[in-house]
């Protein structure tokens, strides 16, 4: 199921509310609606992961960027799922500092 992106953003600020410390979500979040991408991405959630995908109806394995952040180790890890039935075409961690900047590359990448 589909969610608002204010929705995702108030998930996250809720867990974080109750100590789930999703501080790094909610920067993203604010970044994908500042940048415009909201109007050409879809998203929902599963648990403390984000799934992102260019298409209305999500299909978590086709075309679709899973983030998720690891608040212990402080690294974010992205899959990228291009088709059914397959691993991930793309996985990838990185740093704290370098989840947006990654995003934005991706979205490059894969000219979504």
């Amino acid at each position: 199921m589909n969610r608002t992106w204010d929705d995702i953003e108030t998930h996250y600020l809720h867990l974080t509310e109750i100590g789930w410390k999703h501080d790094r979500f909610i920067e993203l979040i604010k970044h994908i609606k500042r940048s415009g991408l909201t109007k050409r991405l879809f998203a929902t959630t599963s648990l403390d992961k984000l799934v992102i995908s260019i298409y209305k109806e999500i299909d978590f394995h086709r075309e679709a960027l899973h983030i998720s952040f690891d608040r212990d180790k402080l690294l974010w890890h992205f899959d990228y799922y291009a088709v059914p039935n397959k691993p991930p075409e793309f996985t990838r961690t990185y740093t704290a500092e370098k989840g947006i900047e990654k995003l934005d590359n991706f979205i490059k990448m894969v000219r979504w």
